[in-house]
């Protein structure tokens, strides 16, 4: 009976590798055949040989995921994916979690826990660089073809280039493989920024910037920074910090200082700008009133713009003087009744008040001192009530609701027993998040 059940499998793994084996054949042989177009004298002069030929390269990239979508289900895959056998299935933890990974002839595709395909990496690819021989041959039709004719079939054809090199760059970033990512997501760059295409991609300058400094390469990483700044691309005010970074870890101290106050003048709101500027100044001894006298100017020129306030109050914040951080917050909505932000943050602060004082506690043994603090986490604790309540009723965003009624659902709990109120508050909150 072994020898039949060892028979029957070495019939079926050679039925998956013969599959597998004609379909990587008939993809050469198209590209082949393709190849051998283009090098005909009269045939390399159509626009239509050369985006031929792109297209086989790209067919022949696109064999190992053929079929392949993330989301998928890990089963509905393995019955997709019937005629390839799966070597291995192993665990495999990374950055971004904890992933099951299988293991095909050409490829390795990581699911999360509910099983669903999150991304892949192809281990044998048909070809190399089989896209960047694709763009080549694009630039080559669009070169045989001077009064535009094919033009966008040229263009869509980058895009799609363009579009899987995303993805791909993307997967070697959850993957963790930095320097591989930045080279692909460069590669994107150059699927737009050239002579047929006109465009520029800001959000993958910026991606690769950031992947650049995450894999160790700080000049790289400079200058795809300064080229999002040159663009207008600031990432919320990300753009600035993160530069700030670069220039700290190359021991630029001006030039930290200099990206910092001018990040800061746009975004006053941001953390990274803040908290960099406060550990500079704490470095180089220089006074943080600096911070101060930009935010006041500012709100002298923006008197009922809420976002200074709160600026000025996580400035407070971080320099430790909770009281005046909370007095900024709640002026931050006062003046803007609908900036929920700063009624919020002082229930967080609150919140944080109080989680600070529970690790106090759980480390005290004296029952006296033990008691005093349970009554400030209580006290801590009820003080985020009315901020949370604030920011729940006065926020027409569904995630901030949630954010408050998860905070106000745990406080509720907590004292649930207090009164019928807290109890009623409780299950209020709790229904809402069932919703």
């Amino acid at each position: 009976m072994k020898k039949v059940l060892l028979a029957m499998a070495l019939v079926l793994s050679v039925t998956f590798a013969s599959a597998q084996s004609k379909a990587v054949t008939d993809a050469l042989k198209a590209i082949d055949k393709a190849v051998e177009a283009s090098q005909n004298p009269k045939k390399s002069t159509r626009p239509a040989t050369w985006i031929n030929l792109a297209k086989a390269y790209i067919s022949a990239y696109e064999l190992p995921s053929k079929g392949i979508e993330p989301g998928f289900d890990q089963m509905l895959l393995k019955t997709i994916l019937k005629d390839q056998k799966v070597l291995s299935s192993t665990q495999k933890t990374l950055p971004q979690g904890t992933f099951t990974v299988d293991t095909y002839s050409d490829k390795d595709l990581y699911y999360n826990d509910f099983g669903q395909l999150m991304f892949l990496i192809v281990t044998k690819p048909v070809g190399e660089n089989l896209l960047g021989k694709a763009q080549e041959a694009l630039f080559k039709a669009a070169e045989v073809d001077p009064k535009g004719s094919k033009l966008k079939d040229i263009q869509a054809l980058f895009e799609q280039i363009h579009n899987y090199n995303y993805e791909d760059a993307a997967s070697y970033y959850t993957l963790g493989d930095y320097e591989k990512a930045t080279a692909i997501f460069e590669e994107c760059l150059g699927n737009y920024n050239n002579k047929v295409m006109q465009k520029i991609d800001t959000m993958v300058i910026y991606n690769t910037a950031l992947l650049s400094s995450m894999s160790g390469d700080n000049a790289k990483a400079e200058k795809y920074y300064k080229e999002c700044l040159d663009y207008g691309y600031y990432s919320d005010g990300n753009v600035f910090s993160n530069l700030a970074e670069v220039y700290r870890l190359n021991a630029d101290t001006l030039s930290q200082k200099r990206i910092l106050e001018a990040g800061f003048e746009q975004f006053p709101q941001n953390q990274g700008i803040l908290v960099g500027l406060i550990n500079l100044y704490t470095a180089t001894k220089e006074d943080p009133q600096k911070l101060f006298d930009i935010i006041h100017t500012a709100q002298e020129n923006e008197p009922t713009n809420g976002s200074l306030y709160y600026a000025e109050g996580n400035v407070y914040k971080e320099l430790g003087n909770i009281e005046k951080a909370v007095e900024l917050y709640n002026k931050s909505t006062e003046i803007q009744p609908d900036y929920v932000y700063g009624v919020l943050s002082v229930g967080v602060l609150y919140y944080e008040q109080a989680m600070d004082i529970a690790e106090k506690a759980d480390s005290e043994f004296d029952q006296v001192k033990y008691d005093a603090l349970v009554e400030e986490f209580n006290q801590a604790l009820e003080n985020a009530i009315p901020p949370f309540e604030k920011a729940f009723s006065i926020s027409d965003n569904i995630e901030i609701q949630k954010n408050a009624a998860e905070f106000l659902k745990f406080i509720y709990f907590r004292f649930r027993d207090k009164s019928p109120e807290y109890m009623a508050a409780y299950e209020k909150y709790n229904a809402f998040l069932a919703e």
